[in-house]
């Protein structure tokens, strides 16, 4: 789904975008990651031309990858003493090969499933397949019937994958699906798995499994990580994620500087967003701070009858921290959103003269004049007539504001169906926050495809609509327009968990994004910033990247709040409302104390 008529241009990229790439928290696309492995190999090669001793495969990278995966077994499972090794082709087999040859000579227990002849190895695989057996590795190759490949991995407790790493151009056939459905059969059996680089299946870009792949508790992934690990399947197959560089951050310097690297990584890396970036990105208020300083958010929905995503949506944008926070909701909502957060200003929207909705567009464009940013969307139907206030009509006088905006829910289905009727509404100032479904709709296609190409998607959204999109589901994905923020264009969210299934969680996600675009607006987000008065494309390309900004941080926090709630409670009854505790302690990671009396 990725736009390949928009070359990304790096003839001036930045030091700091550099040092992200350079950083283990960009994930790498796979052809720039074959860049590297090339730049290493070729290392290798020049020291034997310049006349040092051709090193043994143990010695060369493959070696070192060998010794990590098998320090990493060593010290997740340190009881087991027992190794069942299966192995397919290429270097992924010859990782394998290694790993079973250091763990014979440390006195376990090996045995070698081979679906490959050492014969029709090659290079350094082929080498490595010949130290295990010259270590004494017991070999067995990948047998015909179904009942003696059973008996070979049964009874063994660890498992580890060496099928087809990153190698794996298609669905698993033939004896490498069947090994993978043995490997996972035993996993339900209570036998520990670790996958080598990629859990073998498993799409090293995407995410998405395309027929089986394997479950691994433990994956070591090599030299860079990689977005598949962290998006779509990949909590069901990749467990527990770890890096081996194996000696890749000597030459990362020089390597992201070549031209064919830069591109890809430009075009196509990920950024990883972790606890300790949050950390960066929110420092204290200034102490002169008031609530104007913070921003207004407007939040725009909760039609007749569909009032609680509105009540969650406004509560989150005051948790998040903006300075005033304003509802227009039908009037039935305003009673309980008094009760619930008094804090939010609320005003009923009635219908005019024979159901016109004149006066509520008037109150709604009024309101809009006052605030930084709305929210709209939650609860406020899929109308599409322009007379009604809640749907096409409230929408449409929205749109028309030219105000930043966070956009959700029905006012997405609604952008879908414009966009369906040939009106496709661009515009960099907006956040759009779609689960797969409604990105489905925006993009004209199935769930499936979306899910088989989470960061296809969503840069394929970013690309239609503009502004940033948020891509939400396992491993969230966020995507700005080019160069607005330093680093890659795309981030990643790898936090949250299957508590969050349950209804509300994106009104709050919504809410927290526009309460944090607020204060970025104005200034209040970070105490490092000024409140700007520029005009015209200084002011533009301000507001879109204080938009890209405060989607970022507001799908980290969203994540990380769950995350924090579901250690406490567990994962079955969590509440979209139960997260506002735990984000007001996460959007103040460095409270101020200066004010506390000695």
């Amino acid at each position: 789904m990725s736009d390949s008529s928009n070359p990304c241009d790096v003839t001036s990229v930045s030091s700091a975008t550099q040092a992200l790439w350079r950083s283990v928290n960009c994930l790498w696309p796979i052809a720039a990651l074959r860049d590297l492995e090339h730049w290493l190999l070729a290392e290798e090669t020049v020291s034997m031309t310049n006349g040092l001793p051709e090193a043994s495969v143990d010695k060369r990278l493959m070696g070192r990858a060998a010794q990590s995966a098998f320090d990493l077994l060593r010290q997740r499972w340190p009881e087991t003493r027992r190794l069942c090794v299966l192995c397919g082709g290429g270097n992924n087999a010859g990782d394998g090969y290694l790993v079973a040859r250091l763990a014979q000579l440390a006195g376990f227990e090996v045995r070698i499933i081979a679906l490959k002849d050492e014969a029709q190895l090659t290079g350094d695989a082929q080498l490595a397949a010949i130290a295990a057996r010259e270590a004494g590795v017991e070999r067995h190759p990948w047998p015909q019937d179904t009942a003696t490949a059973e008996s070979l991995v049964k009874g063994w407790p660890l498992l580890l994958d060496a099928l087809t790493g990153i190698g794996l151009r298609e669905a698993p056939r033939g004896a490498v699906a069947h090994a993978i459905e043995l490997i996972n059969q035993r996993h339900r059996e209570g036998a520990h798995v670790m996958a080598l680089d990629v859990p073998s299946g498993l799409d090293a870009a995407t995410g998405a499994v395309a027929g089986v792949a394997v479950e691994a508790d433990v994956t070591l992934t090599f030299l860079v990580d990689k977005p598949g690990l962290h998006t779509g399947r990949a909590e069901l197959h990749a467990g527990h994620v770890s890096l081996a560089r194996l000696g890749a951050a000597r030459v990362l310097p020089e390597v992201v500087k070549q031209t064919r690297t830069a591109a890809l990584l430009a075009c196509e890396s990920v950024q990883r967003l972790t606890p300790r970036w949050l950390e960066t990105e929110l420092v204290p208020r200034s102490p002169l701070a008031h609530k104007g300083d913070a921003g207004s958010v407007l939040v725009f929905g909760g039609g007749p009858g569909l009032g609680g995503s509105v009540l969650l949506a406004s509560e989150a944008a005051a948790r998040a921290g903006a300075g005033k926070v304003a509802l227009l909701t039908a009037p039935a909502h305003v009673s309980a959103s008094l009760t619930r957060c008094p804090e939010v200003m609320v005003r009923g929207l009635k219908s005019g003269p024979e159901g016109s909705s004149h006066d509520g567009f008037a109150v709604l464009e009024a309101q809009m004049a006052q605030a930084s940013v709305t929210l709209v969307g939650p609860g406020m139907g899929t109308e599409p007539l322009e007379s009604l206030l809640w749907g096409w009509g409230g929408l449409s006088r929205v749109l028309a504001a030219d105000q930043p905006l966070v956009v959700d829910a029905d006012a997405l289905s609604l952008l879908a169906w414009r966009a369906g009727e040939g009106e496709v509404i661009r515009r960099d100032d907006w956040v759009l926050t779609p689960h797969p479904g409604e990105a489905a709709r925006l993009l004209g296609c199935s769930v499936a495809q979306v899910e088989q190409d989470r960061p296809g998607a969503v840069r394929a959204l970013q690309q239609r609509y503009g502004g940033s999109v948020v891509l939400k589901g396992a491993g969230s994905l966020i995507a700005s327009p080019a160069g607005v923020l330093e680093g890659p264009d795309v981030a990643l969210c790898p936090y949250g968990n299957p508590g969050m299934a349950s209804g509300g969680m994106g009104d709050v996600l919504g809410g927290i994004i526009a309460g944090l675009a607020a204060q970025a607006l104005n200034g209040g987000f970070d105490a490092r910033q000024s409140r700007t008065h520029e005009q015209g494309t200084a002011q533009a390309a301000h507001v879109t990247r204080c938009m890209a900004q405060a989607a970022r941080v507001g799908v980290l926090v969203h994540a990380l709040a769950a995350d924090r709630a579901v250690q406490e409670r567990g994962e079955r009854g969590l509440l979209a409302g139960d997260l506002a505790s735990y984000m007001h302690l996460l959007l103040n990671p460095r409270a101020r104390n200066a004010h506390t009396p000695v």
